[in-house]
């Protein structure tokens, strides 16, 4: 999953003043890939409740869901949003639930 964070440069403007302020007027931005760990979704209560996949698998998610061990969706998007929000990251880095 991945995540994409517009930023203004310090110097852009609001106002369309025409073609002759179009380098006033650019914008950066700044890309993040997050891994948002392993969500407490309809998706994986299939996989553990599957018993043709990969044993592996179905034992993981299982036992994970079992244990509480997967992440709910809303605590992951609260850490994605305050990761953007603090913007301490580099472009282009990777970032995963647990790192942070």
């Amino acid at each position: 999953h991945s995540a994409l964070a517009k930023e203004h440069s310090p110097n852009s403007t609001q106002n369309d003043k025409g073609a002759d302020d179009k380098e006033e007027q650019k914008q950066t931005f700044k890309v993040l890939n997050y891994a948002p760990g392993p969500c407490d979704t309809q998706m994986t209560d299939d996989l553990a409740g599957c018993t043709v996949l990969d044993e592996g698998l179905h034992k993981y998610y299982s036992t994970s869901k079992q244990e509480k061990k997967l992440v709910r969706p809303e605590d992951t998007a609260k850490k994605l949003v305050q990761i953007l929000g603090l913007d301490d990251y580099e472009s282009g880095s990777h970032v995963d639930y647990y790192d942070v």
